[in-house]
């Protein structure tokens, strides 16, 4: 009976020292797997919610018109645009010169990566020469809309 106690303590301690192997620790099996780069159209959306690539002209709020916008860093994290905020509100009375204009730097920001586009959801409209004219509506920290995924 001696012998049939023996057997098993015998293959109990085999496993819990895994039977005698020495344990090197993790294993470096090559380079950890990279993420998959998103790809696919980036968009930003006017105050209307109509979404546009690269645009040239964008009513970014209701009273505010960007426009000969020129980008630079489009699709990637912080796109940026020189162009003019254009004022509408004059409108049919502008005068001889038409609508008011001034040079702006325009940085979109907060990409949304979501299934099939990217959108951007903020934007910051500074002028070129400060200060801005005194008829321009602040527009240096706007919430763009972003669609949901």
């Amino acid at each position: 009976m001696r012998r049939s106690r023996f057997v098993p303590c015998v293959v109990l301690a085999a496993c819990l020292t895994g039977c005698g192997a020495v344990d090197e620790g993790p294993r470096d099996e090559g380079p950890a797997p990279t993420g998959i780069t998103w790809t696919g159209p980036v968009y930003v959306e006017n105050w209307m919610a109509e979404p546009q690539q690269r645009p040239d002209l964008v009513n970014l709020t209701d009273d505010t018109t960007l426009d000969r916008l020129r980008w630079r860093g489009w699709g990637s994290p912080r796109a940026t645009a020189t162009g003019f905020v254009v004022e509408f509100g004059c409108l049919p009375a502008c005068g001889d010169d038409g609508p008011l204009s001034y040079p702006v730097r325009v940085v979109l920001s907060g990409l949304v990566k979501q299934q099939y586009a990217a959108y951007y959801g903020h934007a910051s409209v500074t002028a070129v020469r400060l200060p801005a004219p005194d008829w321009a509506e602040d527009v240096s920290d706007v919430a763009l809309h972003v669609p949901r995924a």
